[in-house]
């Protein structure tokens, strides 16, 4: 029996994974040793039966099950939705999402949910208000400028984009309390 099969108790972060290629498949390795509860759409079954990884719950009609003990969740409104809302009734407080892009929906559950989104090789977090953490020079940062108050320890390049200036911690304080996308080189 592989560790993934180890009662977790919802400790651990969910992933809901709509498109695996927004991420690397080492750092794909490192979300999956933590052992969290999947969920797929069939889109992606393939990709997780040939690469031995289980799918504790798969986002379709019911069909044949091609692992032991997966689940469904029944498609009522779109997968994203039905994915969250499946999260939330059943009490898991944070979910990684491998996404397609960036959907407004994140923002409108980020109030009962935990969410860190990874879209093209760039990890997101939701804030509200403040955020401040430890970053090395060079990095690249991605945030919508119109919501930004101010900035420290950034310097901005281009279009949304920021790169950290030196060793230490950067610094964002929003225009309003609104949840907000910050975005991180992954």
């Amino acid at each position: 029996m592989s560790s993934h099969h180890i009662v977790r108790e919802n400790q651990e972060p969910a992933l809901l994974v709509e498109n695996f290629y927004a991420l690397s498949e080492e750092y794909l390795g490192q979300i999956l040793e933590w052992s969290p509860t999947i969920i797929s759409h069939e889109e992606n079954l393939d990709y997780f039966l040939s690469n031995d990884i289980k799918v504790d719950f798969l986002y379709a009609q019911s069909l044949d099950s091609p692992q032991e003990e997966m689940k469904f969740i029944q498609p009522i409104s779109s997968f994203l939705k039905d994915s969250l809302d499946y999260l939330i009734t059943n009490n898991y407080k944070a979910v990684n999402i491998l996404a397609k892009d960036l959907d407004s929906i994140f923002l409108r559950y980020a109030d009962r949910i935990n969410i860190v989104a990874f879209v093209q090789g760039i990890r997101y977090v939701l804030i509200q208000s403040r955020y401040e953490k430890w970053k090395t020079a060079g990095e690249k940062m991605f945030i919508d400028v119109s919501h930004i108050k101010s900035f420290n320890g950034l310097k901005y390049i281009d279009q949304n984009i920021f790169e950290v200036e030196q060793d230490g911690f950067v610094l964002l304080e929003m225009n309003s309390s609104d949840f907000v996308f910050v975005g991180e080189e992954v």
